[in-house]
């Protein structure tokens, strides 16, 4: 929190809530993983406290799961009542000071720009998204990465316009924890971060360590530009969960389970590729 906080420089040319914004909008990546529509799990209702609220979807398989999302004994979050705390205060967080900028954002910011905007911070991902599949040996997708950048860079006026989705070339989303997972390191155990959300040991090593200094924005003389390029970004980031945290407040007995399931899931599956852990 202290290095967090030394980060702040008083030449942002925007407001205070925008500066908090930059600090607390990771705290949304609870809702990307309970919110996503598109997760292939089915809920089930009336578990145990500390049981899944997930039935698997068939095509991922017991022991696909197990070697990810579980510890010794069954216990993949040995950490759950710190963990716990950590969720209800990232979530009153993003109550108070997170939401409501996002909805003012998506309020005043026209679509067609906010679209610009996503695709512009897209475009940059994409750089280190090819890094991460070309380090886990998957040369093809880190080419179609490249083309990608190289299209919307050009053609795309530095990125405004998707045109290289549009002609057929797939958008991947890839970082170091994906990289370390194919290449074998464990999850460890489930941890909730202050502000920055759910992650696991691995995880949290990785985006901290490696993920949180890829991008090139943070290499940016000026600390003012910078920060608020971050504010940005995590706004925007935050306003697309707007429709879609209905699903975690409409569906979820246990908001805290259902946010930890679908997050170890997703990740195994992201890190499988879709395979089983027999592939």
């Amino acid at each position: 929190m202290r290095l967090i906080l030394t980060r702040i420089n008083v030449r942002i040319p925007a407001s205070l809530t925008l500066g908090l914004i930059a600090l607390m909008s990771p705290t949304a990546g609870q809702l990307s993983y309970a919110a996503d529509l598109n997760t292939p799990y089915q809920v089930r209702l009336g578990p145990p406290r500390g049981a899944s609220v997930f039935s698997q979807n068939p095509s991922i398989t017991d022991s696909a799961v197990t070697p990810e999302s579980q510890l010794s004994g069954g216990q993949y979050d040995p950490l759950e009542p710190i963990n716990r705390f950590t969720f209800a205060v990232n979530l009153k967080a993003d109550e108070w000071a997170i939401k409501p900028v996002a909805q003012a954002y998506k309020a005043v910011i026209p679509t067609p720009v906010r679209t610009g905007v996503q695709n512009v911070f897209g475009n940059v991902a994409d750089l280190w998204t090819g890094a991460n599949n070309l380090m886990q040996g998957k040369v093809l997708e880190a080419k179609t990465d490249a083309t990608r950048v190289v299209i919307n860079s050009t053609v795309g006026v530095v990125g405004l316009v998707d045109f290289a989705s549009d002609w057929g070339y797939q958008k991947h989303k890839e970082d170091f924890g994906q990289t370390l997972g194919a290449w074998g390191v464990p999850a460890g155990p489930y941890i909730v971060l202050p502000l920055l959300g759910p992650s696991t040991l691995r995880d949290s090593v990785a985006q901290i360590g490696v993920d949180a200094h890829a991008s090139p924005f943070r290499y940016l003389a000026d600390p003012g530009a910078r920060n608020s390029i971050t504010a940005v970004r995590l706004t925007d980031s935050r306003s697309r969960l707007l429709d879609r945290e209905k699903a975690l407040q409409g569906i979820a007995l246990d908001q805290y389970l259902f946010v930890r399931d679908a997050y170890l899931q997703r990740r195994q599956a992201q890190v499988l590729d879709g395979r089983s852990a027999e592939d």
